[in-house]
């Protein structure tokens, strides 16, 4: 065995558990049987009976896989009820297995969009996009995500958003919902992007302007950061992911996971005690022309 040049350890010292690992990995992965057995039992002990119902194999084939994921560890058996038991090793393997299943599954379906995305911003794994919803792909139509979004807003009983890449569609529905009487409870907190487009824009100004005077509060906040990524929390259980393209249109991933959700909300929270009310901020910058 040849030895490193540097430490003059043997080279290979260590390959042998990261081998074995990884045939472990491939033993796993070669079958969907395997794994839906180790599926079933994580939720409680089950009999052979009630695996094979579970699996769809033949009795056969059940019985190599019980042997195998037994000789392995990650199962056990009770002889005294015949039950099947996962062990903690088990449950450990399945559910490192499982999350990278998720993870995989994310990048498979929907690459482009996803690598647009600011993941290393995000307080969630990656896999917990895994049942995102892709919104609005259609090309022809740039502004379709955000147009899906504001139909969301102005659906909404409250509204919760940090925006990088500001687009308007949000706000003039929002402004309609107040006319209408059916407005939801907002809060927007501008990096200092968006925070310039809406004060550069007398039309603008006279939208949120008006928009607070109706609400009788602060609806609008400027943050003095950059945000990567846009994100809307509609009634506190779906969330808007959205970054602009290269085309001007907006990439838009919806989701409902718990863990997606939380950190949305504790990153609005954290970017809306850091802000100011976007009057305010205003009222220390040179006015633009606004009739309001």
């Amino acid at each position: 065995m040849s030895e490193n040049s540097i430490t003059g350890a043997p080279e290979n010292v260590g390959d042998e558990p990261m081998a074995d690992a990884v045939e472990g990995a491939a033993f796993l992965a070669r079958s969907a049987h395997r794994v839906r057995v180790l599926e079933l039992l994580s939720s409680g002990p089950r009999t052979r009976d009630a695996l094979l119902s579970g699996t769809d194999v033949t009795r056969v084939t059940l019985s190599r896989i019980l042997g195998d994921l037994t000789d392995r560890g990650w199962i056990e058996r009770d002889h005294a009820d015949d039950r099947y038991a996962i062990t903690d090793t088990g449950a450990a393997v399945y559910d490192d297995f499982d999350r990278l299943l998720e993870t995989i599954t994310v990048g498979q379906r929907c690459p482009d969009v996803l690598d647009a995305l600011p993941t290393e911003w995000f307080g969630f794994e990656l896999r917990c996009l895994a049942d995102c919803d892709i919104v609005a792909t259609d090309s022809a139509d740039p502004l379709a995500g955000m147009r899906v979004i504001a139909n969301a807003v102005g659906r909404a009983t409250t509204v919760r958003a940090v925006v990088g890449s500001f687009a308007s569609l949000p706000m003039y529905t929002h402004s309609e919902s107040i006319r209408s009487g059916d407005a939801a409870e907002a809060e927007v907190v501008f990096d200092r992007d968006a925070t310039a487009v809406n004060l550069e824009n007398p039309d603008l100004v006279d939208r949120w302007r008006a928009i607070e005077a109706e609400s009788a509060r602060p609806v609008y906040y400027s943050a003095d950061e950059r945000f990567p990524c846009n994100v809307d929390i509609i009634d506190g259980e779906r969330v808007f992911l959205s970054v602009t393209d290269e085309n001007g249109g907006f990439r838009v991933v919806e989701s409902t996971h718990p863990a997606v959700v939380d950190w949305a909300e504790d990153l609005f929270r954290e970017k809306r005690t850091e802000a100011v009310p976007l009057e305010q901020y205003r009222s220390g910058v040179e006015p633009v022309d606004s009739h309001a």
